[in-house]
């Protein structure tokens, strides 16, 4: 039994011993082969790996988008590369009638990409990315969520919009109501639509938390400017006679930009140089520039001539009242004047008839 036992002992031990062998020449050969290069279609791979040009390559179940019966399986995910097209796609197609062609070659654009589930970007350099997302116009792009990029050269990001012009850009934000979409009106046209406004931050500092810059509120139809007193410093009054005699001098009138239709695009406003010569300095600096007039500044300076034309209307108020009161006085004065005389003149028709009074003549 002992020789036996030992005999059993020794054949395991060789066993052991020719599988650490063979482990270490599959270890060695495998090393070998992460070394090596590997052609599909090709006899001289210049890669790891390496596929004949032209050809498809796929990660998954299929390329013919078939349409699955399965409900345990509603999507198909794949990666797919169309040598013939230059064209990328990795993500996940959804076994809906609408959508599972989407990955199709037919359905393909030549040297276009798409990734994420639902994506579909069928024209030339087109891109698609996201959930439900189409590009369907030449070098268009459409990111987000069920976004449409229509149109050549558009662009679609965000949720549920669509660039439906020629070279227009479309964003939108998640709060549109249940199949509502948002579309571009004309072509080369910019669109947003972010229900909780817009904030442009143009400083570089923060104080007070409220850095400097312009906001549209949500519902606004118009910018607001950063106008806090108490984010204001040296503060300066100023002479709004001046600024009206300022503004007398200035040119105005009605003119439109060069390049521009004379027949469609005409404007009414000053001249920024004018506007600079005459209000572009303070006792303590500068204000803006002179090729340009900012808003604010510009609602600044006419709400000051405002406020110097309403002083000067009380004042002339002021002076009429003061005139109407003196004239009311005059005509009262006048009034007992003639009163009087009139009742002189009856007191001397009375002594003139009672003889009291004669007349000589000569």
């Amino acid at each position: 039994m002992k020789n036996l036992s030992r005999t059993y002992l020794r054949f395991v031990m060789r066993i052991k011993s020719f599988n650490y062998l063979v482990a270490s020449i599959l270890l060695f050969l495998l090393s070998l082969q992460v070394q090596a290069q590997v052609g599909i279609g090709l006899t001289e791979p210049k890669a790891f790996l390496n596929v004949a040009e032209g050809k498809t390559v796929l990660f998954g179940a299929d390329t013919a988008g078939v349409q699955s019966q399965n409900p345990n399986r509603p999507w198909a995910s794949k990666m797919i590369w169309y040598g013939s097209k230059g064209a990328f796609r990795a993500g996940a197609v959804s076994n809906d009638e609408f959508y599972y062609t989407h990955w199709d070659n037919a359905n393909v654009g030549r040297y276009s990409f798409a990734s994420g589930a639902m994506t579909k970007a069928n024209a030339i350099y087109s891109t698609a990315m996201g959930f439900g997302t189409q590009a369907s116009g030449e070098s268009s792009t459409a990111f987000g969520f069920f976004t449409t990029a229509g149109e050549d050269r558009s662009t679609a990001m965000g949720s549920s919009v669509r660039a439906d012009h020629r070279g227009s850009f479309i964003i939108g934000d998640d709060s549109n109501c249940l199949g509502c979409t948002y579309n571009t009106t004309a072509n080369n046209q910019m669109m947003m639509h972010f229900a909780g406004g817009y904030v442009l931050y143009t400083s570089n500092t923060r104080q007070d938390n409220s850095p400097s810059g312009v906001q549209l509120q949500p519902n606004a139809n118009a910018w607001s400017v950063v106008s806090d007193s108490s984010r204001k410093e040296n503060f300066r009054t100023t002479d709004g006679a001046l600024f009206l005699k300022k503004i007398s001098g200035m040119r105005l009138g009605s003119w439109n930009y060069k390049g521009q239709d004379v027949k469609q695009y005409r404007h009414y406003g000053p001249m920024a140089q004018d506007f600079f010569a005459a209000f572009g300095h303070d006792e303590l600096g500068i204000i803006g520039e002179d090729k340009s007039i900012n808003q604010a500044d510009f609602d600044g300076v006419n709400l000051i001539a405002i406020q110097a034309l309403i002083k000067e209307v009380e004042a002339l108020k002021a002076e009429n009242t003061t005139l109407k009161q003196a004239e009311t006085s005059m005509k009262a004065e006048t009034e007992s004047l003639k009163t009087k005389m009139q009742q002189f003149e009856k007191q001397l028709s009375t002594f003139m008839a009672s003889g009291s009074i004669s007349t000589v003549s000569k």
